[in-house]
């Protein structure tokens, strides 16, 4: 009995036995999904045509996801176990990679706060929008993949060793991971950094030179494809008539009225923005710091208000029984997300701006005498990116929530970095008291998820 004690507890101090519980929880999430959606339509893709007609349509009729479609497309057409399984898989290594990349020292308990942080995310509402099987592989894969395709910067970075078939297991991810237009412009962008960095310090890397030189082959490709021209036209014509006059303002407008109409109610950035908020003020006395500090989280409570106004049928009824008047005499979703713009748009815009900026500020305050100063403000830029190119496609509103992922997991590794920055520079009981919150924060979130698939 001690022995297997022993062996549980063994386990139990296993610095990815958190992970094992993430993934455990996801797979709880499997047993109620079903294919649903695009789900259905891509599972009879491969009745109809061969895989390489399929391809070929895409390219010039759809989209430059040439890789990503016929994956989608057979993972659709065969068993949801199968799929399950896959998909499984790359819900650990995402949560795996994130603590690969992010985490240097007490790996346990950083690892839990990654869970803690992830569970958080709205994965069942953000990835049933198109259809579990293939909205998780269109946005969640390529979204891991990348973040394996990052790897080798922070290997080079640290002097460590590549075994031979290492540099094809991340040449693989990077060439499916660049196959999706957000996370191509990502990758491209941090590779073009750190390039240019590891030159400065006189560290060439052939292999980081090679793959630059493919991402800005994809770059060209994603421009030139005719088939990303021909949807935006359909989406243009069928969804947003009135996106083809817009400007760079207009654009601009719509990214950040979607961001306050499109989000998914969660806990993940009021925990992020709160943390900010109480290290911030642990780190600060003099109130203008402190101010700053606190309204990237007091923005954060303010959209979630307005969405309970707009949205909630609870908050309508109420506001007609006092008022006599509805609150969709004033604003409605349908108002918002289609047509022109008007009032709210630019007010969106202003406050969106103003948001931004004090995220940006907060992040410099916080990390200003830390080495980790760069790897914050990349994972808030990357944060404040992907909703910012959301904008330029008149998918905006129709894609929904599940656009987010992208800023989802770049605050939760803004969550991860602040945690391990400030957490050991507070007293052993604040720091504990601080885990557990998040734990049950963490919980929450999860349940939030959970009763909505039962």
């Amino acid at each position: 009995m001690n022995s297997f004690k022993q062996k549980l507890q063994h386990i139990m101090d296993w610095e990815y036995f958190p992970i094992l519980v993430f993934t455990f929880l996801i797979l709880i999430f499997h047993l109620f999904v079903r294919p649903s959606g695009d789900d259905i339509i891509y599972g009879t893709v491969f009745y109809k045509e061969p895989v390489l007609t399929f391809i070929q349509d895409a390219y010039f009729n759809w989209s430059s996801r040439i890789i990503i479609m016929p994956v989608a497309a057979f993972f659709a057409g065969n068993s949801f176990w199968l799929f399950a399984i896959a998909n499984i898989l790359v819900y650990f290594l995402l949560a795996t990679m994130i603590s690969k990349l992010f985490v240097y020292e007490n790996k346990l308990q950083a690892n839990w706060v990654i869970v803690f942080l992830l569970v958080c995310v709205p994965f069942v509402t953000m990835m049933t929008t198109a259809g579990w099987v293939v909205t998780n592989i269109h946005y969640l894969w390529p979204l891991t993949f990348s973040l394996v395709a990052l790897y080798p910067i922070k290997k080079i970075y640290f002097n460590e060793v590549f075994r031979g078939y290492e540099y094809l297991l991340y040449l693989v991810a990077t060439v499916f991971g660049m196959n999706m237009e957000i996370v191509a412009a990502i990758l491209v962008t941090l590779y073009s950094v750190f390039v240019v960095y590891f030159a400065t310090k006189k560290k060439f890397s052939l292999y980081l030179l090679i793959v630059l030189l493919v991402l800005l082959g994809n770059i060209v490709f994603v421009f030139i494809c005719p088939g990303n021209g021909v949807r935006e036209m359909q989406e243009i014509i069928a969804n947003y008539p009135e996106y083809a006059t817009f400007g760079i303002i207009q654009k601009l407008a719509v990214s950040a009225t979607s961001f306050v109409f499109s989000i998914d109610q969660n806990f993940l950035l009021l925990i992020t923005t709160g943390l900010a908020w109480f290290f911030s003020w642990q780190t600060y006395k003099k109130w203008p710091f402190r101010l700053i500090g606190i309204s990237p989280f007091i923005f954060c409570i303010m959209v979630n208000t307005v969405r309970v106004i707009v949205l909630s049928p609870k908050f309508n009824h109420l506001f007609s029984l006092v008022t006599g008047n509805t609150i969709h005499e004033w604003i409605t979703f349908s108002g918002i997300t289609n047509g022109y713009l008007g009032f709210f748009h630019y007010l969106g815009l202003v406050l969106m701006t103003f948001f931004v900026i004090a995220l940006m500020l907060m992040t410099v305050l916080l990390f200003k005498d830390s080495n980790k100063l760069g790897i914050a403000i990349l994972a808030v830029g990357a944060s404040v990116m992907s909703r910012v190119v959301m904008g330029f496609s008149p998918t905006v509103y129709v894609s929904g929530a599940r656009t987010f992922l992208f800023q989802y997991i770049a605050m939760v590794i803004f969550g991860l970095i602040m945690y391990q920055e400030f957490n050991p520079l507070m007293r052993a009981e604040n720091q504990q008291r601080l885990f557990w919150v998040l734990c049950f924060m963490g919980g929450c979130g999860y349940l939030e998820s959970f009763f909505k698939l039962i």
